[in-house]
């Protein structure tokens, strides 16, 4: 069971890498023909810049910052990616602009959130956390009860972890309003700019830029997901062999 268990943390770490090297290796080619990718798909990069002109043309600014609001509105209850939000305001602002929508409506989300968890609890996440062979992470994430500075600020810097679920935790333990609003945007804060960058560039798919960003954040992603499950992997084994060395010393035997 033991050798089962670390043959399948090694093959999804290896399956993880083996991924991202593969889209980083094509992002790699795409970047050195960008020049070549420009002038093949002409019409579709025209296109795109067209698109932008004529947003940028619109009078009614107001409308537009109101209907982004509305998308982080709906944000607080629908699986709308933040990535994605990020992208639309820099796709119709310029990225100062862009970067302090997102930055106020983000800490919005944030805020909207916490409060979610203090008066409704830790919803999934605590219940996830209850399993016993995760409680390690929640004695991890409370921190002798105060709540975990470094890992609410990890999390907001690591992708594939839910942001909201994590919230909501946080609000349920009551953690400290300013602590946890700075930390939050600290964390998020280089995912903010390279997401809204991204929008700035979508006028052209195949820029220098464009294709970078991409490479980042698949980088990063692919990497930062690897690591968390050999971590996790070998978490878990130091767990287990706490509890065997303790059932030992105590004579009776602990299923895991």
């Amino acid at each position: 069971m033991k050798q089962t268990k670390r043959y399948r943390m090694g093959l999804a770490s290896t399956v993880i890498l083996a991924v991202t090297i593969g889209l980083l290796v094509l992002l790699g080619i795409a970047l050195y023909n960008h020049i070549l990718l420009e002038t093949r798909f002409d019409t579709l990069i025209r296109w795109f810049r067209k698109i932008d002109e004529a947003v940028a043309r619109l009078d009614t600014t107001f409308e537009i910052v109101l209907c982004i609001f509305a998308l982080y509105i709906a944000k607080c209850q629908l699986p709308i990616p933040l990535s994605f939000l990020c992208v639309i305001s820099g796709m119709v602002f310029p990225l100062g602009q862009a970067l302090a929508l997102n930055a106020l409506f983000i800490f919005l989300y944030f805020a909207e959130k916490y409060v979610e968890g203090i008066f409704l609890g830790g919803g999934w996440t605590g219940m996830i956390l209850n399993i016993k062979k995760l409680r390690f992470v929640r004695d991890w994430i409370h921190f002798k009860g105060n709540g975990n500075p470094y890992v609410l600020a990890v999390t907001r810097l690591v992708p594939f972890i839910p942001i909201g679920m994590v919230s909501k935790y946080y609000g349920s333990m009551r953690y400290d309003f300013v602590y946890y609003s700075f930390l939050s945007m600290l964390g998020f804060a280089p995912r903010l700019f390279v997401y809204t960058k991204l929008g700035t560039s979508w006028t052209n798919p195949f820029s220098v830029t464009f294709i970078t960003l991409l490479m980042v954040i698949v980088g990063f992603t692919g990497f930062s997901t690897m690591i968390f499950n050999i971590f996790y992997g070998m978490r878990m084994r130091q767990m287990t062999q706490t509890l065997l060395i303790y059932s030992e010393k105590n004579k009776y035997k602990i299923v895991l």
